[in-house]
């Protein structure tokens, strides 16, 4: 048997590179894996396990070891993975470093992560505030629909985190993840506030501010369904979610959901494509939407959703 392993960072071509399983390992797709390159041993990601090859055997290297027998990525980063290397036209590599947060990857490198088994994180709703007529219409709409995407037009001052946090509330009930992707560091301090007050101190929310240490914890946090609310900016859409509800996208039409580095890709894209994958739900706001969004959801790739009038519970 023959793999193919990309490595973390820029690589020489547009696949991988082929190396022979000895007969005493099991190796799996998505594992992470040490491999002889050049003079010295580095751990590279199983992309793509073959049983034969074009190449002389006797040219090709052999794994040394598994790092470790988890898969660092799970169905839906496998699936979103090879979906991003194929739409925008990038490598194999520049798509999975994607998926390795920077500190996670340094760990690995060092041989110095190991999976750890951690508690989940508690969430007590407490809010006295109630949804009005229109809001609980909304509401009820996107938990019911059969539709998997909606986009919602309000105004400012509607009292729409009043729906998301309804809605995380429905799914965390169920025992769902539920991601917020919110566009700027103020917003998403401001919003933290809002549903931490609600659920408490364990709702993850990242930014420019954490540390990469703590963003590895989060991120082993999510990998084992510990993690059930995530408030973050476009980076948190390729986390190893297990069972994603819902991701609600606030202020749509916000520039910085564009990545303008390698891969180039929008994050309104990448939600949309997580949807299809899982099956979940996703929910788009915008006071000022942009025209091709709008535009898409009169044509219904989107349920479109109004909320025009201000919430009195403000």
């Amino acid at each position: 048997m023959f793999v193919i392993v990309v490595p973390f960072n820029q690589s020489f071509d547009d696949v991988g590179f082929t190396y022979k399983v000895p007969h005493f390992l099991d190796c799996r797709v998505w594992q992470v894996v040490s491999v002889p390159f050049w003079s010295k041993s580095i751990f590279w990601v199983i992309v793509t396990i073959l049983d034969t090859i074009n190449i002389p055997e006797e040219k090709i290297k052999e794994i040394l070891e598994i790092y470790d027998e988890k898969e660092f990525l799970t169905h839906l980063q496998t699936s979103l993975l090879m979906w991003i290397s194929q739409f925008y036209f990038c490598l194999i590599h520049q798509s999975a470093t994607l998926f390795f947060p920077k500190n996670l990857r340094g760990k690995i490198e060092k041989k110095k992560f190991s999976f750890k088994n951690h508690a989940p994180l508690q969430y007590v709703f407490s809010s006295q505030k109630i949804l009005n007529q229109k809001q609980k219409n909304i509401f009820e709409n996107i938990i019911s629909s059969e539709k998997k995407k909606f986009f919602l037009y309000g105004v400012t001052w509607s009292g729409k985190t009043e729906i998301y946090i309804h809605l995380m509330k429905y799914y965390i009930d169920q025992g769902k993840q539920v991601l917020l992707l919110v566009p700027e560091i103020i917003l998403t301090n401001q919003i933290f506030e809002r549903i931490q007050k609600v659920f408490g101190k364990d709702v993850l929310v990242l930014n420019s501010t954490v540390s990469d240490a703590k963003k590895t914890l989060y991120w082993e946090l999510i990998h084992q369904n510990n993690a059930k609310i995530i408030v973050w900016t476009r980076s948190s859409l390729f986390y190893p979610y297990q069972d994603l509800g819902i991701i609600i996208i606030d202020e749509e039409h916000d520039n910085s959901y564009l990545s303008d580095t390698s891969p180039r890709y929008d994050a309104i894209e990448v939600a949309n494509k997580i949807s299809d994958i899982s099956w979940c739900k996703l929910l788009l706001w915008s006071g000022t939407p942009k025209i091709n969004h709008l535009y898409e959801a009169m044509k219904g790739k989107y349920e479109l959703l109004h909320l025009f009038e201000e919430y009195e519970g403000n």
